[in-house]
């Protein structure tokens, strides 16, 4: 009577063999190794790539930390005071329009609603520049928890920037581009911004909450560092910043090609100050989030040679610096730009009775357009 082989397969954790018993044949089968992959996705690790383990490359790195010390700390608290001293001065004259400046028409302007929204996630993520600050000198020396809530704050403030200034870039769009449908609908685009902006800040929320699980402090060189994971990061960029950047140069690519084909940029100068924010985010954002993407890029193929790492390094710290300064920036814009919101401005500091009722004179002679006033009004040019 023949034999026949038969094949039996017995599950093992610690090996993988194959034995032949007489014509017996058994496989014994062991769950591959995961140890490899487990310490490369643990690599994926650095929030802040300027501080890169050179270990490993037998490269110094206190030069870069040097370099560090001497920027960001000056340069970050400059920036708070400003910043925090210039946005809410912008608040107060927005929300003091809200209370009956200017027959109380200011909150109306889905413009005005998106800025304050603006002003507000700047506010909030200038109180966290001196922690930013003090890392660069000293380390991380505040706890994980604060390291995380920290590097969050950052995170909802890039995300709800870009996508309150694409909401913005959508309205444009419809006031311009559709006048007629605005108009039909302007109370129907009022009660969407309500419910457009808590939508917003809830995104921005959820693309920042991994910062509260992965963003960590490690130590490098005996400085102490709070850092976040690199995919996550990628991750983030892609969907909360590039995103968001496509929509807002679709729109006012269409806009910009209405105006001139019409003729009708004279109509529209309150649109100056909306694209010189738009420009102001994009130069002070996108080669920061470049130079991050590439640094993910790089750390992971390693190739860049010492010197040319403590470059790109160097060169993304002064990116860095650059986007963590643009909060900061959007005051000023609308001071030197913004004529209406001078004058507001002046209206509610102390002054006669009388250059009071001329201000208040030079808004009521001032023609304006459908598009223009709408604009005008939410941008307080």
């Amino acid at each position: 009577m023949p034999r026949y082989a038969s094949i039996d397969f017995i599950c093992k954790p610690d090996a993988l063999s194959l034995v032949h018993l007489d014509t017996h044949l058994i496989f014994v089968l062991q769950p591959p190794d995961l140890s490899e992959f487990e310490s490369w996705t643990s690599s994926w690790s650095t929030e802040d790539p300027f501080t890169e383990d050179y270990d490993g490359l037998m490269c110094e790195r206190s030069e870069v930390l040097q370099f560090r010390a001497g920027l960001e700390p000056v340069l970050f608290w400059t920036v708070a005071v400003l910043g925090l001293a210039g946005n809410l001065l912008v608040l107060w004259v927005y929300l003091w329009r809200g209370r009956g400046v200017c027959g109380g028409r200011g909150l109306k302007a889905l413009t005005h609603l998106y800025l304050l929204h603006l002003c507000a996630a700047d506010l909030f993520f200038l109180l966290t520049l001196p922690l930013w600050a003090h890392q660069s000198t000293e380390g991380w020396t505040l706890g994980a928890p604060l390291c995380k809530v920290t590097a969050a704050m950052y995170k909802v403030n890039l995300f709800s920037v870009s996508l309150f200034l694409a909401c913005i870039a959508v309205d444009r769009y419809v006031v311009i581009v559709h006048p007629t449908a605005a108009l039909n609908s302007q109370r129907q685009r009022r009660n969407w911004a309500r419910g457009i902006s808590v939508s917003v800040w809830l995104l921005a929320l959820l693309l920042a909450t991994p910062e509260l699980a992965f963003a960590t402090v490690t130590a490098q060189d005996d400085h102490m560092t709070c850092r976040t994971s690199d995919l996550v990061l990628f991750l983030q960029v892609s969907l909360g910043f590039f995103v968001p950047l496509v929509v807002m140069a679709g729109c006012y690519l269409v806009i910009g090609r209405r105006l001139l084909m019409t003729h009708t940029f004279h109509k529209h100068r309150p649109l100056l100050v909306i694209m010189a924010i738009v420009l102001v985010f994009i130069i002070t954002q996108l080669p920061h989030n470049c130079v991050l993407i590439t640094e993910i890029w790089d750390a992971h193929t390693t190739s860049l040679n010492c010197a040319d790492r403590k470059v790109l390094d160097k060169t993304g710290l002064v990116l860095q610096a650059v986007a963590f300064s643009h909060p900061a920036l959007n005051p000023f814009l609308y001071a030197l730009i913004g004529r209406r919101f001078r004058q507001e401005l002046m209206s509610l500091l102390p002054r006669s009775s009388t250059q009071k009722k001329n201000i208040s004179l030079s808004f009521k002679n001032r023609p304006r357009t459908l598009s223009d006033s709408e604009t005008s009004q939410g941008l307080s040019l």
